[in-house]
């Protein structure tokens, strides 16, 4: 629930505007548009792409535009392109090695978030008691809070570490909070922690104010990782003074149930 409404996940043929065909909508072409330079032996000019994806050349232009400035592809002065070093970055993180053979799959869903709130947007994993984010997208106004997202930090200390602590019983709810020595105030600081993952399981969302990066607020949802896969917090960032970061929260749970639902299709 975020803002005392209830939210559900919804199947992306179930969005308005959504094309359900294979191959239809932005999202799938931008897919097959990653996966189709991921398959190629060499750079693909427009013309392979078109031919390997079926798309017209029309259509392809605004594809690649927009995946060349998240950097995702990059653009050969031969004027053919070849994946970005994002997919790279996804695949070379300390994150569970599961996640190194889904980013392709992934990614398409977190631009599509991306262009929905023009916020930041990242994949929370949990290493031990801290928490690292990859595959990071932002805009420029937001380059120093997604900076300061690239390196782990106590889980914590974040929504989205929160989130994933909740997530897992077998991480104590003191755990960075001092709760060894027993003092009154740590022991009051361990209570407050088990109030807010208790309530962040009843919720499934998370929702605060980051304690390691000023200025930053974070709204998390939990995402399953495929069959079997780990759960990562499917994150959406925004500066501290703007108010209606959770009125992203719809769209949050709608992609989630988008990516869980891919991962869970044949390969």
């Amino acid at each position: 629930m975020v803002g005392g409404q209830n939210l559900r996940a919804v199947r992306p043929a179930e969005r308005p505007g959504t094309d359900p065909a294979p191959g239809g909508g932005p999202l799938r072409k931008s897919l097959a548009v990653l996966e189709a330079l991921a398959e190629a032996p060499r750079p693909l000019t427009l013309s392979d792409l078109s031919r390997r994806t079926g798309q017209p050349k029309s259509t392809l232009h605004r594809q690649l535009r927009i995946l060349t400035e998240l950097g995702l592809i990059v653009r050969m002065e031969s004027k053919s392109y070849q994946l970005g070093t994002y997919l790279f970055h996804l695949a070379a993180t300390s994150g569970p090695a599961r996640l190194h053979s889904l980013g392709h799959k992934v990614t398409p869903y977190l631009i599509e978030l991306f262009q929905l709130t023009r916020k930041i947007v990242s994949l929370g994993l949990l290493s031990g008691t801290r928490i690292q984010h990859v595959g990071t997208l932002y805009g420029q106004e937001h380059i120093p809070l997604a900076t300061a997202l690239r390196r782990p930090f106590p889980a914590h200390a974040s929504a989205a570490g929160k989130l994933l602590l909740a997530k897992n019983p077998d991480v104590p709810a003191d755990l960075g909070e001092g709760g060894g020595s027993g003092t009154r105030r740590e022991a009051a600081r361990a209570d407050a922690m088990r109030r807010e993952l208790e309530r962040i399981r009843r919720t499934g969302l998370s929702y605060a104010p980051s304690q390691h990066i000023p200025g930053l607020v974070e709204l998390a949802a939990p995402v399953t990782l495929g069959r079997g896969g780990p759960v990562a917090a499917l994150v959406v960032g925004d500066t501290v003074h703007n108010r209606d970061l959770r009125s992203a929260g719809r769209v949050l749970l709608d992609t989630v149930g988008a990516i869980e639902e891919s991962l869970l299709q044949p390969p």
